[in-house]
């Protein structure tokens, strides 16, 4: 429990997919602890979090980045649904700014326009790994 009365769960683990079950289980716990949560600010933080936490397995492997490490941190409180994960992953640099949906018959680079669309605010910083803060306010 935080300070405000919210939840807060942090998981470690390998880049793997197994990881992101894991996170996905955690955060759906948080939200059934989260009681009156509406089902839009379920669905759209739970998909921005399935995007970049399966980004940061996926395109760590895809890097050979062998043995990445991955902490991620879950909060749901009064005023907001929050996520921030870091990882030991070698350095990339990200054009968030950038990140728009494809066009129709893509078979992929629709997660960081859809993570954008579903949140309030996401960053990417890097400095010895990265580190991704995602926020929905509540509504």
């Amino acid at each position: 429990m935080t300070a405000d009365g919210g939840s807060r769960v942090t998981l470690t683990g390998a880049a793997e997919l197994d990881f992101v079950d894991r996170v996905l289980t955690a955060l759906e716990e948080l939200f059934q602890g989260a009681g009156d949560l509406t089902d839009e600010d379920r669905t759209f933080f739970s998909l921005a979090v399935s995007e970049i936490i399966t980004n940061i397995v996926m395109h760590s492997n895809c890097q050979g980045d062998a043995g990445v490490t991955v902490t991620a941190d879950l909060t749901v409180d009064a005023a907001a649904l929050s996520a921030r994960f870091q990882d030991d992953a070698a350095p990339v640099t990200i054009a968030l700014h950038e990140a728009e949906l494809p066009e129709e018959l893509a078979e992929s680079g629709r997660g960081l326009a859809i993570a954008k669309m579903a949140l309030d605010q996401l960053s990417h910083e890097v400095n010895n790994g990265h580190t991704w803060t995602l926020v929905r306010r509540r509504r």
